[in-house]
């Protein structure tokens, strides 16, 4: 089972990428929660104003798509191999 087989499955980068936006979503509500006490306007002004806009962003995104990729490719491999074991 090769890397560029597990990414080659159709399928794969779609779930990458979902998973990668649930991840960003659900980190930042917890965050939001635990570190501003669901103070919405709080976590705005600190996040996501000047220069800490960029930082938030790239941050989430390579964050979320880092683990998006991590499980969705062990998720694949183990899919893989189940089939393969079955043949």
């Amino acid at each position: 089972m090769s890397f560029k087989e597990v990414i080659a499955v159709k399928g794969f980068w779609k779930s990458v990428v979902i998973l990668g936006i649930a991840f960003m979503l659900i980190y930042n509500v917890i965050d939001l929660l635990f570190s501003y006490g669901f103070n919405f306007d709080e976590f705005v002004a600190e996040k996501l104003s000047g220069p800490m806009l960029f930082r938030f962003l790239i941050a989430n995104i390579l964050g979320g798509l880092i683990y998006g990729f991590i499980v969705t490719f062990l998720q694949f491999r183990s899919k893989l191999k189940r089939e393969k074991q079955r043949q």
